[in-house]
Order: structure tokens, then C-alpha cells, then sequence
């Protein structure tokens, strides 16, 4: 700044510089007063546009809703009389039939037999039709004799009274009851049409005709009058609220246009439609209205050939799936906003001729004031100009007498003073400036050069570039205000006050940078002396960050090779003595076996701990064979739907036995299950999940001598399952906790411990956990006990991902008949769980053999067939099954996914393949296709 004035004042009179400051200084007062002007207008503008476009919104939104609810109000009114009317309608209908066929039989009685007057009355009846051709009379004995069926005759003379609907309720015997109750009455039931597989309610009115002892009746299907009245309510929506502002529209859930304004947009899928900038509009009516509460949307559509933008309201009446629409023009907000801006130019053009007229008024008063100045002035100016013109070759000296003005005068005694001093320091002072300023800009280490108070005089480029602190950063600042945090200010304090006092000093510690990089620094400093006291100090920072960082590194490194060259020794010996121990029992009895005569019962019982070593040698060689895989991160998982309440049971069984076995019969052992089976349902690697819980439960066992252990699982909370195994045996130190996960670890790695094992069982838990999406803790104490918790992913959730993809169930098979062949219980769980939801019967064979026994039995609709199962495999099942009825489907479920696997079992007669793990979609839709095709 003080460059660009030099340069705009160099070689100009002051004159010229002070009419060029007031000029300056008055234009940018008048720029800025203009500026506040027009930017306080501008404020005021976008205030007012906001207040106004909020008020329209709100009023608009609040209408939109009002208009919205009308209209579904008034559809809700209109449909809850449907039912109403066509029961009145049918009744009315049913009257005026029994009338024909009273005032037949009351005059021709006598005239006619009993067999032609009916004849005659059913003729009458047969070929009245109504609604469209839809409606007609029907005619029953109370006995349940079909005497008139104008929709098909071929019931007529058949006892129809079993007849039932389609959930299986009785309709002629509840139409008699009626007649021969009350006399008249209405009935309600429900009809399934053959073809689309759909069900439709009916209503039907019937009443007696004492004379003949038959009753007469009409029914209605609900479906189709309920369209007739759906029709209205749309032709009457356009013509009850569209005005040129509101406008209507109803689409169903598909996007097809029911009622609109515009008529040739009825019957038009707009679903895909987008408008000019690729929005699809209909799309977002439909999911904003499907909302609980509906939503606003604004768009733009074209009118008159110009873009127009709207605001609608959409709000669905799911009990037809209709979303229903009002819109309104937004045109008139915008309007506003013009007119509002229109006014806000006007007045930035009145700010502007007013300050150009202020300006004018301002440079004509500087331009006379500032030549009153410069004649008052210009003689002492003229004497310090011809000064000043010499001064440079001439030490001459100026003659104050001549000077008006008092500052004139001392401006003159000191300008006199300055050219005795100047030639005698001078010269001296440029050379020694020269000296410092090179070396001390040019350092390669950073400088700083602080007063006794520790306040920055100077730093160096390298100081900038170290710290990230410019010179206007850190002038005048206490330095280790910035460079020292709350730890070392005291070590800063004791540093500066030693340098104070003349001492010098060299240490290593750290410092915080301007970013706020804390990096280790040596600092030497180094006070500066005139006339015996310290006036400065000089200070010299170092980086070291990179020697600290590397000697730091090295420790490190040298201590984690020294720990795990220990850990893996040990982890050797240990594994040496625990596979010597059982190969040294398998050999020995092995030896003795084989080179000594011994009775029966010295053989068995070598054999059994023969047997013993080798299982707990193959135990060893399988946590060794898990804990490679899983550090190599090759292990693999089989996820499926499981009953967590199956693998409670197996592991409570399996190590009940293994306690008694080993000597721990006085142990207690308990199971916890919180869930029924239904919902203990998750979807998991039930191998890993049972070899995780397997292994603590064993440690469990292990490291308790009295008391109980116990373990199960509850959900903590609608994401989680969590598992516990709590023991009252030795427990954990807790300085040992935090090591037991780690691999070749043992809490007694002793010689003389008293538990043998590798230490590995915690290791491989804690990974498979961690494989399994969960985690694993611990909390003991030591001569307590402890307690281990599980954490999984909970599939309640899991049912829903694979068993209610859909909201609603697109299949119905009720009265179907489903087989399910397959030896595993948690994979019939999961098909009896998904095929109950279409409403089939499930049943269930654990091999083929009862597969063939069951097709003989039940009359099965479907077979799901396993392929590899015990007593009878799926091939030879599928055969025998297929010759003994061969229009049965069969659909194989296997886990091979290879084509010849596949060609194998299709030979056998299968009719469709599925590959484990199994959708429920997949599953769903093979026996749908089946069912369909048969």
C-alpha cells in the first residue's frame, strides 16, 4: 500500500497530493455511503421477497392441504355408502321379483297346475337382467333344490346346498336359514374366479316365497358396483374444485391419470413421463402423496407454449391406491417479487444522482480550500523545496529566519541537525547493516533474536519455513506464548530467564508449530551483551524430529523382536510338550499292545487311551490347521438360517458328556435359551458359531474345579444377539486380561502350570468372532470366575431380508399340499417358514425312504427334494416317487451348482433345480411355476 502511494505522489506538489488525498478520501466516503445505500435496499429486497415468498408458501401449502382433505373426505363419504346402496339396490330388486311371482301365483292358482304355474313363474324370472346385463333373480327350494340359474342353467334341478365359497363358508344353507328365519335377509360371502385366480366379495339378498316353499334371491358382485362409483367420484372431483388457480388430478399407484382437468390425459400412464428437465413428475406425486401425511412438490409444466412452475399437494387413499393431487400457480408469487424489484431499481438510480450531485458540490469546496492552503504555504515551501534540491550534493544549512509557520521552523533546526549527523554514521551503518542482514537471512538453521523479555525483534526465512510463523505473524510477541504448550512454559520460562542473565544454553525438547504440528527441536541460545548487560537474545532452532522419530523406532523394533522371539519359544515348547504327551501315550500303549499278551480287558483299556490321545492330538492339529486359515484370511464360511436353540441343545449335550467323562460330574452345567425356536432364527455359519461357543465353554469346563457353569444367550437389543459363557472356576488376573486374545500367549506360561493346553482355543475364538461380524469380551475375577460375551449380528432381521423381501405376499396356495425331503431340521425350519406365509400346507420326510412312504399317504401338490440324505439318497427317491406317481413336480435343492450335477438330477425326474444357499424369491417362485404348469 505505502509502494502504490509513493508511486501516485512521487514528482507531484503537495498541492496536487493534498487535492488528490481529499478528493480520495471524499470519493470513497461517498462510495461507501453509496454502497450502505444500495446494499441496505438490497437487504430490504431479499427480506421482503423472502417474507413475501414465505407467507405465499405457507398460505398455499395450508390451502393445498385443506382442498386435498376435502376431496378425500368426500371419497371416503361416497365409498362407505357403497355397500349401503347395492344392498338397497339388490333388496329393492329382490321385492319387485317376489311381487311378479306373488301376483302370478294369485292369478293363475286356479287356473293352472302346480307344475306349469311354476314353469310360469321361472319363464317370468329367467330373463330379467339389470346393472348393465350384470344383475339376475335365482330361485332355490328350502331344501337346497337349484330350481332357477339364468348364469348357469345347468345347476337347475341339483342340490346345491354343500355349495360353499372360497374360505369355505356354507351359501345355500345360510340363505335357507334366512328364508326360513326372519324371511328376508342379506348374505356375504366370497367367489374366486377360476381364470385370474382372485377373489371377489359378493352380496346377495334373498326371500321367501311361502307358496311354493322356495325364496327368491339376487346377488352382486361388490367389485363391480364399487367401479360405478369410483367412476362418479372422478367425473364429479374435476367439476367440484378446478378453478384457473387450484387445478385436480387423481393417478393411481402406477401412474395412470384417473381424473385431470385435461381430459385426454385420462387413461394415460404417466409413470415414466419427465417434464423439460428430466424430472418424472408423476413418480414423485405418487411417492410424496404415498407418505403418511402426504407431501408438496413444485415443478414446471408447459401452458401456452411458456414454462409455468406449480405447487401441488399429494395425498393417497390407499384403499383404492389412488393419489390425489392439487396444484396451484405459483405466477403470482414471482409477480410480486418483479414489481418489488422494479421499485428497488428506482431507488438505486435516486442513491446515485444524489452522490453524484454530493460529489460534484465536494470537489468544488476541496479545489477552493485546498488553494487557500497553498498560497499560505508556498513560501516555506519554496524554502524547503530549494533545501531538499541541494541536500543530496551540499550540506547547506537553512536559514529559519525566514520560515513563517512554527512547524516550518523546527522542521528546519532538525533538518539542520540531520546533515551534521547523517555524513558521520552513514557510512559505518550501511556496511555493518550489509554484514548482519546476509548472514542472518542466509542461515541454514532458523534464527530468532528476542528482546530480554522474550519478545520477538527479528526471525529468518528458515524460521518461517520451520514454524510456519511470518515476521507480522510473531513481531512483538512473546515467542514461547506460541511455540510452547502448557507442559514446557515452564522449561521456556527458565530457558529465557538463564539467557537474561548472560548464560548460555543448548537443549532438546519440542515445540508446537503454527499448524499445530508439535516436532522435536534442539535449541541453543545465545545472549547478545553491549556496555556488560544482555540487550537481545539470539536463539538457534533445530529440527530433530527425523533423529528422535528413527532412535525411537529402533527401540521399538528391538524390543518386539526380543517379546515375540520369547513368545514363539515358549509357544514351542509348550506345543512340543503338548504333542508329545499324547504321541508319546499313543506310542507306548501301541508297544505294549502289540509286544505283551494281555487279557480283554487291559486291551480295551489301552485302546480307549489310545483312542483319547489321538483325539486330543487331532484337537491340537486342528487349531493349529484354524488358526492358519484365519491368519491367512482363507478361511471360509457356509452362512444359512439356523436355529440358535438347535445349537444350544448340541453343545449342552455334547459337553454334559465330555464333563462326566473327565471327572467333573459335580459340576453344574446350565443352558439359557430367551427366544422360542420360531424366532431364534438367525443367519450365521453354524460349523463356526458352534466351534466358537465350543471352545469357550471347554475352557470353562477346564478352569473349574467347583460350582457351575453356565451358558445361552438373550437379545441385547433389535440388532443383536448376545451369547455368555460365566464359570465359577479360577478366573483371570487382571493384568492378564487384555493378552488372553493374543496368539501364543498363556496367562501361566510356567513350567510347573497347573493346566495344560496351547493357549489357541481364545485366539481362534476371538478371530472367528470377529469373521462372524461380531466381537468378543470378557470380564472376570480372579478366584471368582468369569464371564465371556458374544456379540452377533441378530436375524429376526435375517427372516425379514430372506423371508419378506415383499410387503405383501404375491402367493396364495392354500389347500396345497407341500413335501419338504431334508435330514437337516434348520433347513426345513426355513422352507416351513417361507411356504406357510402363501398359506400351503407343509409337511416334512428326513430321508427318501419316508418320502416314498408320505407320497404314498397324503396327496402332495409339490416335493422338495434334498439330494444327499441318509437311508435313501434323493436320486432313488425321486425314481420311485415318480413311478408311483409320475404328475407329482419335484424340485431338487442341492448345494452343487455344476451342469453335470445338474443334468444328473433332472435325468433322475426332477422337474426344477435349485442351488444352496436358497432366496426366498428363487424358492418362491420354482413352486409357484410348478404349481401353475400342474
Amino acid at each position: 500500500m505505502k509502494s502504490i502511494l509513493a508511486r501516485l505522489f512521487k514528482n507531484n506538489s503537495i498541492s496536487k497530493v493534498f487535492l488528490l488525498a481529499l478528493l480520495s478520501v471524499s470519493l470513497t466516503l461517498l462510495i461507501g455511503i453509496a454502497t450502505f445505500w444500495i446494499q441496505h435496499e438490497k437487504q430490504r429486497f431479499q427480506s421482503d421477497s423472502k417474507k413475501i415468498q414465505e407467507d405465499f408458501f405457507s398460505i398455499q401449502k395450508a390451502s393445498l392441504q385443506q382442498e386435498t382433505q376435502t376431496l378425500i373426505n368426500y371419497i371416503d363419504n361416497e365409498r362407505k355408502q357403497t355397500r349401503e346402496l347395492l344392498k338397497k339396490d339388490i333388496s329393492s330388486r329382490v321385492s319387485e321379483a317376489h311381487s311378479i311371482a306373488y301376483n302370478l301365483y294369485e292369478n293363475y292358482k286356479h287356473k293352472l297346475s302346480n307344475t306349469e304355474l311354476k314353469n310360469m313363474i321361472i319363464h317370468a324370472l329367467r330373463s330379467v337382467r339389470f346393472n348393465n346385463g350384470q344383475g339376475f333373480f335365482y330361485i332355490n327350494s328350502l331344501d337346497g333344490i337349484v330350481i332357477l340359474d339364468p348364469s348357469k342353467p345347468s345347476r337347475e334341478g341339483k342340490n346345491k346346498l354343500t355349495l360353499k365359497d372360497v374360505y369355505g363358508k356354507p351359501i345355500i344353507q345360510k340363505e335357507i336359514e334366512i328364508a326360513k328365519g326372519p324371511g328376508e335377509g342379506y348374505t356375504n360371502y366370497s367367489w374366486q374366479n377360476k381364470e385370474e385366480q382372485k377373489i371377489y366379495p359378493k352380496i346377495s339378498f334373498v326371500k321367501i316365497f311361502k307358496p311354493l316353499n322356495w325364496y327368491i334371491g339376487c346377488t352382486q358382485y361388490v367389485d363391480i358396483y364399487r367401479t360405478q362409483i369410483k367412476h362418479k367420484i372422478l367425473t364429479k372431483l374435476i367439476d367440484l374444485k378446478s378453478n384457473k388457480h387450484y387445478n385436480i388430478c387423481v393417478y393411481d399407484f402406477n401412474g395412470i391419470c384417473l381424473a385431470h382437468k385435461k381430459t385426454d390425459f385420462i387413461g394415460t400412464n404417466f409413470w415414466n413421463s419427465s417434464d423439460s428437465t428430466g424430472r418424472k413428475i408423476v413418480q414423485e406425486i405418487i411417492s410424496r402423496g404415498t407418505d403418511i401425511n402426504g407431501g408438496f412438490i413444485k415443478y414446471t409444466c408447459k401452458i401456452d407454449q411458456s414454462e409455468n412452475e406449480r405447487m401441488i399437494f399429494a395425498k393417497s387413499y390407499k384403499d383404492w391406491q389412488w393419489v390425489i393431487g392439487v396444484s396451484v400457480n405459483t405466477a403470482p408469487l414471482y409477480q410480486a417479487i418483479k414489481i418489488r424489484k422494479k421499485e428497488l431499481q428506482n431507488n438505486v438510480l435516486t442513491y446515485i444522482i444524489k452522490a453524484v450531485i454530493l460529489l460534484i458540490a465536494t470537489i468544488i469546496f476541496i479545489i477552493i480550500f485546498t488553494r487557500f492552503i497553498f498560497i499560505s504555504s508556498k513560501s516555506g515551501l519554496e524554502v524547503f523545496t530549494r533545501f531538499y534540491e541541494k541536500a543530496a550534493s551540499e550540506s547547506t544549512l537553512i536559514d529559519t529566519s525566514s520560515l513563517y509557520f512554527k512547524e516550518f521552523k523546527k522542521l528546519g533546526e532538525l533538518a539542520n541537525d540531520m546533515i551534521v549527523k547523517r555524513q558521520n554514521t552513514e557510512l559505518q551503518l550501511n556496511i555493518e547493516t550489509a554484514y548482519f542482514e546476509q548472514l542472518f537471512e542466509n542461515s541454514p538453521e532458523a534464527i530468532a533474536i528476542t528482546d530480554n523479555e522474550s519478545k520477538v525483534i527479528k526471525i529468518n526465512k528458515q524460521f518461517t519455513e520451520l514454524f510456519g510463523y511470518t515476521y507480522e505473524d510473531i513481531k512483538g510477541v512473546v515467542i514461547d506464548s506460541l511455540l510452547s504448550d502448557s507442559m514446557k512454559q515452564e522449561e521456556a520460562n527458565s530457558l529465557n530467564q538463564m539467557a537474561s542473565k548472560g548464560q548460555f544454553y543448548e537443549i532438546e525438547t519440542i515445540r508446537k508449530c503454527k499448524n499445530g504440528e508439535v516436532i522435536d527441536v534442539s535449541i541453543m541460545g545465545n545472549p547478545i551483551i553491549m556496555d556488560g548487560k544482555t540487550i537481545a537474545i539470539f536463539g538457534i532452532y533445530r529440527n530433530i524430529t527425523h533423529k528422535i522419530e528413527y532412535e525411537k523406532h529402533l527401540t521399538e523394533a528391538k524390543n518386539k523382536a526380543e517379546e515375540s522371539d520369547k513368545l514363539k519359544s515358549a509357544f514351542l515348547a509348550n506345543m512340543s510338550h503338548e504333542i508329545r504327551t499324547p504321541m508319546n501315550h499313543i506310542l507306548g500303549f501301541t508297544d505294549i499292545i502289540t509286544t505283551r499278551q494281555l487279557d480283554e480287558r487291559d486291551k480295551q483299556e489301552y485302546a480307549a487311551l489310545i483312542k483319547q490321545s489321538g483325539t486330543n492330538l487331532l484337537q491340537l492339529i486342528n487349531n493349529i490347521v484354524d488358526l492358519s486359515k484365519i491368519e491367512s484370511h482363507q478361511i471360509k464360511l457356509n452362512r444359512q438360517l439356523i436355529s440358535v436353540n438347535n445349537i444350544m441343545g448340541a453343545l449342552y449335550e455334547k459337553f454334559y458328556t465330555m464333563k462326566n467323562t473327565n471327572g467333573k460330574n459335580h459340576i453344574i452345567l446350565k443352558v439359557q435359551k430367551e427366544l422360542s425356536d420360531k424366532d431364534s432364527i438367525i443367519f450365521t455359519d453354524p460349523q463356526r458359531l458352534e466351534q466358537l461357543l465350543g471352545n469357550i465353554i471347554e475352557n470353562a469346563i477346564k478352569f473349574t474345579m467347583e460350582g457351575e457353569v453356565d451358558f445361552g444367550y438373550y437379545l441385547k437389543d433389535d440388532q443383536t444377539i448376545e451369547f455368555y459363557v460365566r464359570d465359577t472356576g479360577i478366573g483371570i488376573p487382571e493384568s492378564s486380561l487384555k493378552d488372553i486374545f493374543k496368539s501364543f500367549r498363556q496367562i501361566d506360561g510356567s513350567d510347573t502350570r497347573e493346566y495344560g493346553g496351547t493357549g489357541l482355543s481364545l485366539t481362534i475364538s476371538h478371530r472367528l468372532a470377529e469373521i462372524l461380524d461380531g466381537d468378543i469380551r470378557v470380564e472376570s475375577k480372579e478366584n471368582e470366575g468369569s464371564c465371556f460375551y458374544i456379540s452377533l449380528p441378530y436375524s429376526c432381521s435375517a427372516m425379514d431380508l430372506h423371508v419378506k423381501k415383499e410387503k405383501n405376499n404375491p402367493y396364495n396356495w392354500k389347500g396345497k399340499k407341500i413335501l419338504v425331503v431334508d435330514d437337516e431340521k434348520n433347513n426345513y425350519n426355513f422352507f416351513k417358514t417361507v411356504i406357510e406365509k402363501a398359506n400351503a400346507e407343509v409337511f416334512w420326510a428326513q430321508n427318501g425312504m419316508e418320502a416314498v412312504a408320505l407320497t404314498k399317504e397324503l396327496n402332495l401338490d409339490v416335493i422338495l427334494m434334498d439330494i444327499q440324505m441318509p437311508v435313501m439318497d434323493g436320486y432313488e427317491a425321486t425314481q420311485k416317487i415318480k413311478l408311483l406317481n409320475p404328475k407329482i413336480p419335484i424340485i431338487a435343492q442341492t448345494a452343487y451348482f455344476e451342469q453335470e450335477n445338474k443334468e444328473k438330477v433332472m435325468l433322475a425326474g426332477c422337474d426344477d433345480y435349485i442351488t444352496k444357499p436358497i432366496s426366498t424369491s428363487t424358492l418362491l417362485a420354482s413352486i409357484h411355476k410348478q404349481i401353475g404348469m400342474n
